[in-house]
């Protein structure tokens, strides 16, 4: 009797490991097997995390490694989304320029905990009407002209003057940078700025640090969509003040729009506040349906004010350690610059056109340090193609932009800093290949890519025309960088010996 039962119990143990193992099997098989037919290759991941735990924290590398092995389309499993890069600027350009990849995925880490809608997650008509409005309003505020020119020029007398007092010392022009790009912002949705140590001013950076840290930390939902509740559960004291953060600021910002309401002067667009309560005041006279309303203006300027500035900084950063470390390239580009506008005279971005060298600089910055270099992901909106494979509808699609600027096929010795990429042969011009892509390309390309190269310009030309810029005594260049929201620098201590 009990050895029948031993017996049975046996029988039962050793089939439910069998149904156990080949329940397992199954599962595995599946997952590994679900890709669609014709689906671009890729490695083969873990069930439920995918290829995620074999990503760095330079993931731009890894998949530029990948490619090499599986091409230049191919796809990686993120979590529970099959998720297709393109590391060649052939299969970027077809994509980006085609309207079914115009779309954001859902949950993307540009959207915050707050249920406003805005311009980096819109899609369809809702995204074209704002794309366009936002254009229109950068192009009319100035950017480009002299109004905003000379605002920006304003910011920057004020680092110099700062650089000035410092006498050769050691600065963290990070501390520098972030209020005063903060404040190019501010003037262009707020129409003013803020005193360094004016409260409001240290109020509005400290909630844009808190919101761009958390957005680090919690943007797997968009690999993960069940993970957004879990994650708050897990983590409610984070969840929380990032809550609290994201109301704060758009209280600042209600609060900034119903006193625009009160000043609002139609013979007067003072930033774009004004300009987007205008265009909505227009809409409702004519009693047309609209994206234009309280939220979305709340929304998109959340958007621009956390997200216009830090490109600007990150890549003016890149560009006083790159100088620093190549003292030949900035004494020639000091050289151009004292000839075309010598040492009294601020610069104008007009002045860009007459020194072909100093952009080429710039350029080669943004190629070399590509400061986004993943892009922002895309979403197609119904099936298509890429370069021969198959891609269906509600797919994620990534743009390793880093790979494309550093193709050898594209680019000469492509590992390097070399500035005559960008320059004709007697160097007399600045040549900009198409397969230079810092801001990605098409009709979703960043609408601040001016913005962000005035800025640039302006900032670098001014401390060169006063300044020599040199790595601490004894410090060797570090262009090891971490990549974050954006490919940024670890070393941003910088010494500044007048000229």
């Amino acid at each position: 009797m009990i050895e029948e039962s031993l017996t049975g119990t046996l029988v039962n143990s050793t089939f439910a490991i069998t149904f156990t193992s080949v329940l397992f099997v199954f599962v595995i098989l599946r997952w590994f097997l679900r890709r669609p037919c014709n689906f671009p290759p890729g490695p083969f991941g873990l069930p439920i995390v995918g290829y995620l735990p074999f990503l760095s924290n330079k993931p731009f590398l890894d998949l530029s490694k990948l490619s090499k092995k599986y091409g230049n389309v191919f796809s990686v499993q993120v979590g529970s989304k099959n998720v297709v890069v393109l590391c060649d600027f052939l299969a970027v350009k077809e994509a980006m320029n085609s309207d079914i990849f115009l779309d954001r995925p859902p949950d993307v880490q540009l959207q915050g905990p707050s249920e406003n809608i805005n311009i980096a997650v819109a899609n369809g008509n809702l995204w074209r009407e704002q794309r366009r409005f936002s254009v229109h309003i950068l192009r009319n505020l100035g950017f480009g002209k002299t109004k905003m020119e000379d605002h920006i020029q304003d910011e920057i007398n004020i680092i110099l003057a700062h650089l000035a007092s410092l006498d050769g010392t050691v600065c963290d022009i990070r501390k520098l940078l972030v209020p005063s790009m903060s404040n190019i912002i501010s003037a262009f949705v707020f129409g003013r700025r803020f005193d360094y140590d004016d409260p409001t001013r240290k109020y509005l950076d400290k909630r844009a640090t808190e919101f761009q840290d958390y957005i680090k930390q919690f943007d797997l939902k968009t690999f993960f969509p069940w993970m957004k509740r879990f994650l708050s559960l897990l983590k409610p004291k984070e969840s929380r003040k990032f809550q609290e953060t994201s109301e704060q600021l758009l209280s600042f910002i209600r609060e900034e729009t119903d006193n625009h309401k009160k000043t609002l002067d139609e013979n007067n667009v003072r930033d774009y506040i004004d300009a987007f309560l205008m265009e909505m005041k227009e809409r409702q006279k004519r009693n047309k349906t609209s994206s234009f309303s309280d939220n979305m203006l709340y929304g998109n300027a959340q958007v621009w004010f956390l997200g216009g500035s830090n490109p600007i900084r990150t890549a003016i950063e890149w560009c006083l350690l790159t100088i620093a470390a190549y003292p030949d390239v900035q004494k020639r580009v000091q050289t151009e610059i004292d000839s075309v506008i010598g040492r009294e005279r601020s610069p104008c971005w007009a002045d860009h056109v007459f020194l072909p060298y100093t952009q080429a600089v710039l350029y080669e910055v943004q190629r070399w340090q590509t400061v986004n270099p993943l892009g922002i992901l895309r979403y197609t909106r119904e099936d298509t193609t890429v370069q021969g494979y198959n891609i269906p509808k509600e797919t994620i699609v990534m743009n390793n932009i880093w790979a494309v600027h550093h193709d050898p096929r594209y680019w000469k010795n492509p590992g390097e800093f070399f500035p005559e990429h960008f320059l004709s042969q007697d160097g007399a011009t600045v040549v900009k290949p198409e397969h230079f892509i810092p801001f990605s390309m098409g009709k979703r390309s960043c609408p601040g890519e001016k913005l962000t190269n005035i800025g640039m310009f302006l900032c670098f030309v001014s401390i060169l025309q006063h300044f020599t810029v040199a790595l601490p005594a004894g410090e060797r260049p570090n262009f090891d960088g971490v990549f974050e929201l954006s490919w940024d620098t670890k070393f941003h201590h910088i010494v500044f010996l007048s000229r």
